[in-house]
């Protein structure tokens, strides 16, 4: 639903085998440029490869922060490996147009305020809730499994 929402492009870290790059590829409008980033070398050609005959869809072998070559965008969806969620968060001006739309994932639901990990304040968590450039908020989508959607403000 968030992919459809896009009216210019659509970035992705983390793109794995591809699975979650088809479903934004699937629900785009026609013409929105997709970007996504992916750290295996050999996957990431891989999924070039499936990809190739499909216009407007770039994959990039690279670190997450590949994708800041390419932003800002409308729609930045960020995996939880490599780092792409880390502390202090990347910033949200590179990534997004105004009014863009985040999704960091792969966190395990907080429990109490502030959210904690191992005992200690969970600084990636409040990087992205607490950024003075977003509004963010924390969706549970299982119980052992949250993400965090934000737009970054006008």
């Amino acid at each position: 639903m968030l992919a459809a929402g896009a009216t210019g492009s659509i970035g992705e870290t983390g793109t794995g085998c591809g699975v979650g790059l088809a479903w934004m590829i699937a629900a785009r409008r026609p013409g929105v440029r997709v970007v996504s980033v992916e750290r295996d070398e050999q996957r990431a050609h891989v999924v070039a490869a499936l990809f190739a005959d499909l216009p407007d869809v770039e994959i990039l072998h690279g670190d997450w922060t590949r994708i800041q070559e390419r932003g800002p965008f409308d729609l930045l969806v960020t995996d939880g490996g490599g780092n792409g969620k880390s502390t202090p968060p990347a910033d949200p001006e590179l990534l997004l147009n105004p009014c863009g739309t985040i999704v960091i994932d792969d966190f395990t639901p907080m429990t109490q305020w502030p959210p904690v990990i191992a005992g200690e304040p969970d600084l990636a968590r409040l990087g992205w809730l607490e950024h003075p450039a977003l509004r963010c908020t924390e969706v549970r989508l299982a119980p052992d499994l949250s993400t965090i959607i934000g737009t970054r403000r006008p």
